[in-house]
This record gives structure tokens, sequence and C-alpha cells, in this order.
């Protein structure tokens, strides 16, 4: 079972998991016959559905059920490669551990649609903050950005409407820009 701490990100916390290999292996080898194993384990430990990218060192598009909706987050191996791209030749190397991180990031696809729900106040709903077409949420320690708007519901309250996305392939550049350009609004 991989080690799980919090630590600094590209953008901000991410969540590092640390995996002790048996014998040392390359990435590439890892990536092909272990990853599988820690992909499920991640799908369940987030309530998440995890989109495989073929760019090592991303490994994923992490869609995390929220409220109906999905909160994004970016699995890459963040040890011992990490991003930008490193030369092809670093996954050819032998490693003892490999340390997987999980970093939300902001939509750079449109949703495909948006879940709707009554709710008394956007306050009272939970640790969210609207700004620009976006939500800002805290959900296991962590800020995700997700497509949202509210609108007033008739008979009180509030409709809060918020994004559900499908797998699509993204650049992790502009993904960790935008979600930095929001997050840094809050300042």
């Amino acid at each position: 079972m991989p080690r799980e701490s919090y630590v600094q990100g590209l953008v901000q916390r991410r969540v590092k998991y640390r995996i002790d290999l048996g014998a040392p292996t390359t990435l590439r080898r890892w990536i092909a016959e272990e990853f599988p194993q820690l992909a499920k384990w991640l799908e369940e430990r987030w309530d998440a559905k995890l989109c495989p990218l073929p760019q090592p060192p991303s490994l994923g598009l992490l869609l995390i059920n929220w409220r109906g909706g999905h909160l994004l987050a970016d699995v890459s191996i963040c040890a011992p490669v990490s991003h930008p791209a490193p030369p092809d030749v670093a996954f050819d190397v032998y490693f003892k551990r490999v340390d997987v991180c999980v970093e939300p990031i902001a939509p750079v696809a449109e949703p495909v649609e948006y879940v709707t729900l009554q709710i008394p106040s956007v306050k009272q709903f939970g640790r969210i903050t609207l700004r620009e077409g976006y939500a800002v949420v805290k959900h296991r320690g962590l800020l995700f950005v997700t497509s949202a708007f509210c609108e007033p519901e008739a008979r009180g309250g509030v409709l809060l409407k918020v994004g559900k996305y499908p797998c699509f392939t993204y650049r992790v550049g502009e993904a960790f820009r935008l979600i930095k350009r929001v997050l840094e609004r809050r300042r």
C-alpha cells in the first residue's frame, strides 16, 4: 500500500503516494505492469474515474465525483522524474521507488453537462467559493477548480450548476496556469 503525504506542488499542495518497489525496475515496465493496480486503488480512494494519458510523466486525469459533478486532478510521476517531459531514456533506468502525485488542475475543456443542485445557500453547502464561471472547492485538504455558476431559485435558495466532464486530453502547463490564475484571485 502506498504511503500518503501532502507536499507542495507546482501551484498548490498535492498528495504524494510513495511506492517502494520490491526489486529495481524501469519506469516504462512499472507503468505497463504495476500502474493499472495503483490506478484502480486511486479510483477507489478518491471515488473517481481515472482517464489514462499516454504522456509520461503524466499518467492520467482523475475525474473525482463531487455532488454529481467532477473535480479534476492530474495524476503524474513526481519522482524519480517529473514535469516538464524528461528525456525518453529516463524511463529505461532502474529505480527502487516511484512517487505518484495527485494535483488539482483547472478544467481546460468544456463540461459535457451541468448537474443542477438546489441548495439553501452556497456557504451552507460546504467549502466552496464562486468566481467568474468557476467554483473553488476545498476537498480533502486541496483546492479544486471546476466550472460552475449559480442562479436564484424562485422557491428560495440557490440553483448551483456544477460541470461534469468526459475523459479528455490536456496540456498540463495550460491546466496549471488556469488553476493558478483562478486561485490567485482569492488574495
